[in-house]
C-alpha cells in the first residue's frame, strides 16, 4: 500500500496530466505554433505550453497540498484519539477494579467484625461509653484499656466488646478480650447468686470446678462459693 505522500503525489501529477495539459490543446496549439520549425518559434512555444502550465497547476498543487495536510492531520487525530480512548479504558478498568476490591475488603472487614466469638455472652451493646464497667473509657488508649480487662466478669468483658466494635473497632481490644472469654460449665453463671451457684456445683467434674474456682477467683472471688469448690475437690 503506498504512504501518504506517495498517495499525493500521485494524485498531483495525474490531476496535472489530465486536468491540465491536454485542456490546453497542446497538439494543436503546438501544430499552429510551429509552422516553418524555426529554433526560435519552437523554444517560444514550449515556454508559452509551460508558463500556462505552471499557471494552471499552481493553485491546484495548493489546494492538493492543503487536502494531503488535512489528510495527515486527521490521522493524528484519530490515532491520538484512540490512544486517549484505550489510555481512559484502561485506566476505567483499574479504577472499577480498585474500587470493587475496596468494596470486597469492607465487605470482609464488616463481616469480621459483625462476627462475635462463640464464647460470647449474650448482652446488648452499651451506648455510651459511661455504661462500660471501665470508667473514663472514652478517653483511654488501646494499652490502657486492655491493662484494665482483668478482673472483668464474662459479661462485664462482652459489653466492652461490643461497643468497642461498634465504635472504634481497635482489634487490639478485641483480641484482648477474645483471649478472655471462656466457656463457663454453668450458664448465664454471672447472673446468678453465690447461693444459686453453689446448688449447681455437686454435679460437676473436677476440671469443671477448678474451671470455676480460678474465675470466681478472678472476677468476684466470693468466699462461700471458693469454700465450697474447696470442700468439693478434697
Amino acid at each position: 500500500m503506498l504512504k501518504l505522500p506517495e498517495r499525493v503525489e500521485r494524485f498531483r501529477t495525474t490531476a496535472m496530466e489530465l486536468g491540465l495539459y491536454l485542456p490546453l490543446g497542446v497538439y494543436s496549439k503546438a501544430r499552429d505554433q510551429l509552422t516553418g520549425l524555426s529554433r526560435r518559434r519552437i523554444e517560444n512555444a514550449f515556454t508559452d505550453l509551460i508558463d500556462r502550465g505552471q499557471e494552471r497547476a499552481q493553485p491546484i498543487e495548493r489546494r492538493v497540498r492543503r487536502r494531503a495536510s488535512w489528510m495527515e492531520q486527521e490521522v493524528k487525530d484519530t490515532a491520538t484519539r484512540a490512544a486517549s480512548s484505550a489510555t481512559e479504558s484502561g485506566s476505567a478498568a483499574r479504577d472499577s477494579a480498585q474500587k470493587a476490591g475496596r468494596k470486597n475488603v469492607k465487605r470482609a472487614t464488616a463481616a469480621a467484625a459483625s462476627a462475635a466469638p462463640t464464647r460470647l455472652p449474650r448482652v446488648a451493646a452499651p451506648r455510651a461509653a459511661k455504661d462500660l464497667p471501665i470508667p473514663n473509657y472514652g478517653s483511654l488508649t488501646a494499652a490502657e484499656i486492655t491493662g484494665k480487662l482483668a478482673g472483668l466478669t464474662q459479661t462485664d468483658l462482652a459489653k466492652v466488646y461490643k461497643y468497642e466494635q461498634s465504635h472504634d473497632n481497635r482489634r487490639t481490644v478485641l483480641d484482648a478480650i477474645e483471649g478472655k472469654l471462656i466457656e463457663l460449665p454453668i450458664p448465664t453463671y454471672d447472673a446468678l447468686t453465690a447461693e444459686e451457684i453453689i446448688a449447681r456445683l455437686d454435679n460437676l467434674s473436677k476440671d469443671d470446678l477448678k474451671t470455676i474456682h480460678r474465675y470466681e477467683s478472678a472476677t468476684k472471688s466470693r468466699s462461700t462459693v471458693m469454700e465450697k469448690i474447696d470442700s468439693l475437690l478434697a
